[in-house]
């Protein structure tokens, strides 16, 4: 046996890949479909507000008797704002795996898309805006809001399925890709609210 032997070969460990970005291409992809969608629908509002106030000078939009007031949905704006920072709160508090102020974050988070749902519920009810009375405003005003809950569902049930992965994983952070999309898809619904608030509710 030759007393210069090669040195044994060592055992390197596999080098972890990183995690595609698959989530978050795909809720920008659905994100932009979102803003697409709610593009065209403000669209068709505002153009159909502009030829009826075009062709009925001194006339309202809004059929008379109708309550829609400024004061429930600025209340949701602000709420929805407050929701932001919280839902960056969880993109942080995952990152730095901290597992306690995640599950506070993305409870005040929920919470607040809850508070929109409910006082949605509150505005139809004051408004008293029927359908049959001959304007277009109430079924657009009905098309985009009821098109705007069913994106706040979307976002809270897209926000539940990441929050399960991200709480039940020995390290929250494995899945921060997951929160991230989410929070995507949360700040979209917030900003479409916005343009709706001041393009229906402060315009009228």
């Amino acid at each position: 046996m030759s007393e210069h032997a090669a040195p044994a070969t060592e055992m390197v460990a596999p080098a972890i890949a990183p995690r595609r970005r698959t989530l978050q291409v795909g809720t920008g992809f659905a994100s932009a479909a979102v803003l697409m969608y709610f593009g065209g629908l403000l669209g068709v509002y505002f153009s159909e507000r502009a030829d009826f106030l075009r062709a009925n000078p001194g006339e309202s939009w809004i059929p008379s008797g109708v309550r829609v007031e400024l004061t429930a949905p600025t209340v949701m704006a602000w709420t929805l704002l407050l929701s932001v920072v919280t839902m960056q709160w969880v993109v942080h508090a995952t990152k730095r795996d901290d597992r306690r102020h995640t599950l506070i974050a993305l409870v005040v988070t929920a919470m607040f898309g809850v508070a929109v749902i409910n006082q949605t519920a509150f505005q139809y009810r004051q408004m008293g805006l029927t359908i049959d009375g001959g304007s277009l405003a109430a079924p657009l005003i009905y098309t985009i809001s009821g098109s705007y809950l069913a994106l706040v569902v979307v976002a809270l049930g897209y926000l539940f399925v990441m929050a399960t992965r991200t709480l039940t994983a020995t390290a929250p952070s494995v899945h921060l890709d997951g929160i991230s999309a989410a929070a995507m898809l949360w700040h979209v619904m917030v900003f479409v609210y916005l343009v709706i608030w001041v393009g229906i509710f402060v315009t009228k």
